[in-house]
């Protein structure tokens, strides 16, 4: 089953700190050049100086010359200022690039980390914040944002199950509840014992019920039951041919079992037909 999007929460909860005040400078992506960049970029980049002029952390940024660091530092201020608009591909893009060149820098966890928040990814929140505080066990905004995070996991966890007890209690047997109650656990590692029972338990009701395949399939990857979590894709893929969320979990199961060309060529296909399905389901905690 494929999660709802989810609106970002009331109330942007972006690290306000002086990486974030920097990043409204920003104005676009700009051009991708090699040529060095100047101190007056550098500076409007740091210090968010005269935010209509033309993207000087890309300048920054793009500078292959550059020192590692202030590059990494330049994705991370335009990754926020992408984030702070709603442009969350594109924020989650930067930070990883600023990883990839500086992979001690806390601060690149701490604003990845927010915008999984944002998006509902608490998991996967976490597991930025707690990279952060791997590097920097004293970073407030890591210490802070992760507290965050656990709780709102909790709440939304919380609030989504007594939603779907309280529906069940009135309607047992409901494939649909069911499967949704299945998934909700799964895709946050909760329980995954009673997260397969009620996957179980709609397959019974419905044998044709695809997104309950699928979520049953993520069950059994979660519990490392990698030869049941592929038949359970391939049902799914069965029943809904060419459908990327179904390729994408069938490709991982392949990978796990030692089927490393096949599966890859899956996660290539579901990514074609499916563009995001990789991200989607990094949100889930799964990954080649």
């Amino acid at each position: 089953m494929e999660a709802p999007a989810i609106a970002p929460a009331a109330g942007q909860r972006l690290v306000r700190y002086a990486l974030a005040a920097a990043a409204l400078a920003l104005a676009g992506c700009g051009p991708i050049t090699t040529r060095p960049h100047t101190a007056a970029e550098w500076n409007a980049c740091e210090r968010g100086a005269d935010y209509m002029r033309v993207s000087p952390c890309t300048a920054v940024a793009s500078d292959t010359r550059a020192d590692p660091h202030r590059r990494a530092m330049a994705y991370v201020l335009r990754g926020a200022h992408h984030a702070q608009v709603g442009q969350y591909a594109r924020a989650m893009a930067d930070f990883g690039r600023a990883i990839r060149l500086d992979p001690r820098y806390a601060d690149a966890y701490v604003q990845r980390g927010q915008v999984y928040h944002e998006r509902g990814a608490f998991e996967r929140a976490v597991q930025d914040f707690n990279a952060a505080l791997a590097i920097d066990p004293n970073l407030p905004a890591a210490i802070q944002s992760r507290d965050d995070a656990l709780s709102g996991r909790y709440d939304y966890l919380a609030e989504q199950l007594r939603s779907l007890d309280d529906a069940l209690a009135r309607d047992p047997t409901n494939s649909g509840l069911l499967n949704n109650r299945c998934w909700t656990r799964a895709i946050n590692d909760d329980d995954l014992d009673l997260a397969l029972a009620d996957c179980n338990a709609a397959l019974e009701q419905e044998p044709n019920n695809v997104e309950a395949w699928d979520s049953r399939g993520m069950v059994h990857l979660k519990r490392g039951e990698f030869q049941a979590a592929y038949d359970d894709y391939n049902r799914a893929v069965s029943l809904r041919p060419g459908y990327g969320h179904y390729l994408y979990g069938r490709g991982i199961a392949q990978i796990r079992l030692g089927n490393a060309d096949a599966g890859r060529a899956d996660l290539a296909n579901a990514e074609q037909v499916t563009p995001g399905v990789t991200d989607t389901y990094y949100e889930y905690g799964i990954e080649p």
